[in-house]
């Protein structure tokens, strides 16, 4: 038997088949659109189930379970996305709604950096271990924690958003409604905005050989003017790496 597993981000949702041996043997992505409904994400997310079903040459049939790993509040006992605030989902039936359009017996949703840190445990960097931690870095700040073999959610499913704990008092606004989140700081988010404010700073920098314009500015663009010799560019992805020493330090 084989399990699918969707990875739902703030751009793209990635969607592999897993054998038996914890291998991906296929997996595709489409953009997220995260400006659209709930119910246009989750299709797509039912989509590329039976996409990769058929690049993979498997039937639907021999799909044992779909795991989604969600940004956000996901409650895995009743198959909820709680709340995203990178996407539209508010206690959003997931699991349910995915059973409505692909015939997996069952389908489960879990924090997406629990759900990484779960999949270390078991098969990557932390297998054989008991209590490891686990930071994500993407469109937000993630976090998942390992204790004694089992994955920390805390009584609401919140405890390991590690990404919204405040490291700036009254600082950047964070996405969630509060201000001076590590997600503001450390996220490719927060490394996009920081350069745009660099670049519109400093006009000589090689931040503007790096992007013509600050639409294309994205989470590498500091680091590739760094690379040029860039003092500006350099300055940026220091600020960015402080801040997340800062939020890891305190974890």
């Amino acid at each position: 038997m084989y399990r699918i597993g969707i990875d739902l981000g703030g751009t793209n949702i990635a969607a592999g088949i897993v054998n038996e041996a914890y291998e991906i043997i296929c997996q595709e992505s489409v953009p997220t659109g995260a400006d659209r409904s709930s119910e246009a994400i989750a299709d797509d997310m039912a989509a590329l189930c039976r996409s990769v079903c058929v690049k993979a040459g498997i039937p639907e049939t021999e799909i044992a379970s779909v795991g989604i790993a969600s940004p956000g509040i996901a409650n895995h006992d009743d198959g909820v996305i709680e709340y995203s605030c990178n996407l539209p989902f508010r206690k959003f039936p997931i699991c349910a709604y995915i059973r409505e359009r692909f015939p997996a017996p069952y389908v489960f949703v879990e924090n997406d950096a629990n759900a990484a840190a779960w999949g270390e445990a078991v098969a990557g960097a932390a297998r054989g271990t008991h209590n490891s931690v686990m930071i994500t870095l993407g469109t937000g700040v993630g976090g998942g924690i390992i204790i004694d073999g089992k994955i920390y959610g805390g009584f609401n499913h919140f405890g390991a958003e590690l990404g919204h704990d405040v490291i700036v008092y009254n600082g950047r606004q964070c996405t969630c409604g509060r201000k001076g989140c590590l997600e503001a700081y450390a996220s490719a988010t927060g490394l996009i905005n920081m350069t745009k404010e660099a670049m519109e700073a400093h006009k000589d920098s090689k931040l503007w050989e790096v992007a013509k314009t600050l639409d294309e500015v994205n989470g590498k663009t500091a680091f590739d003017a760094m690379r040029l010799g860039d003092p500006v560019g350099k300055a940026v992805v220091d600020e960015y790496i402080g801040y997340l020493g800062c939020g890891l330090s305190n974890f």
